[in-house]
């Protein structure tokens, strides 16, 4: 009777034990989340008063500068496609691999009641950070365009300013913008005219896309998904590199815009990947030992007679 009062209270007091360490595991889970969500919002806030109320610098010209008399074209890669499939294909990539990694795991946490599966956990993980990322990328971008002003290559094509190039006076000198209005009548493209550098389509596909090929490599892990793997990831790299060539033909960005805006998406998947993601790792699988194997090791094991 002793032995069962025992074992009986040694399951409640393990049972206790459990219940606190979910408790407390909840909380952790819900003060994470909130944390999350409050950064987030606090940041895109930030970059809608930085597009809204703050105006762009306007830097002038020069009557000679070739480099702004490309004629305007339209996106090869618009702006709503660039969102799409930076956002698009780095969150199907976390949901189909942390669901196919914890499909299995029937470990759950509790969070306001409600259970939690693995799958859903690890799928938070990347997705917290790498949404952290696309505002820092975001931000970074925007406080690069309204700061630095600089013409696009298709600015002479749509501004069309106001002063007489051929005329003595404006020829071998730096004209400020005060000193020329704009004259062309495409207006609504006029706000974006002075936003070159630096690329923003070609910082944030290379920010998505680099990301998600580091994903990738981390968590496409199955036997016989090596071909697989880096199939995926040179696809998502060459789409960013697409995108980024894109910006130079269609005329919106100078070469050295691009180039800066690509090393710095790289620069930011690559330290948000290493320093700012936790990943849910999977439970490690035992398999039993087999009974002949454990025969074997007792009879090495035991003393000679």
């Amino acid at each position: 009777m002793l032995s069962v009062y025992i074992a009986r209270c040694t399951r409640l007091a393990s049972s206790d034990h459990l219940n606190v360490k979910m408790a407390r595991q909840g909380r952790d889970m819900f003060r994470k989340l909130v944390v999350d969500v409050f950064l987030i919002s606090a940041l895109g806030l930030s970059i809608y008063l930085l597009n809204t109320l703050v105006v762009p610098f306007r830097r002038g010209f020069f009557c000679d500068d070739e480099s702004l008399m490309f004629p305007y074209r339209s996106d090869t890669v618009s702006t709503p496609m660039l969102r799409f499939y930076g956002l698009a294909l780095p969150i199907l990539a976390f949901l189909v691999c942390e669901w196919v990694l914890f499909r299995g795991e029937n470990e759950k946490e509790k969070l306001l009641s409600f259970n939690v599966p693995a799958w859903l956990r690890g799928f938070y993980c990347p997705l917290a950070s790498f949404s952290f990322g696309a505002c820092f990328i975001e931000l970074t971008t925007n406080i690069a365009k309204v700061v630095i002003g600089r013409p696009r290559p298709h600015f002479f094509d749509l501004c069309r300013p106001s002063i007489d190039c051929s005329a003595p006076e404006w020829q071998r000198r730096y004209i400020e913008s005060h000193e020329y209005t704009c004259t062309g009548d495409r207006t609504e493209l006029m706000g974006d005219m002075h936003m070159s550098f630096l690329s923003g389509h070609s910082a944030w596909s290379a920010f998505t896309m680099f990301y998600l090929a580091l994903y990738l490599e981390k968590r496409v892990i199955w036997r016989g998904t090596r071909v697989l793997r880096h199939s995926l990831q040179f696809v998502a790299v060459m789409l960013s590199w697409f995108t980024a060539l894109s910006r130079v033909s269609d005329y919106k960005h100078h070469w050295s815009d691009v180039l800066a805006g690509y090393f710095m998406g790289m620069t930011f998947a690559v330290l948000v990947w290493t320093w700012g993601t936790d990943i849910l790792e999977p439970r490690q699988k035992h398999r039993p030992v087999p009974s002949e194997l454990t025969s074997i090791q007792h009879q090495q094991m035991a003393p000679p007679a």
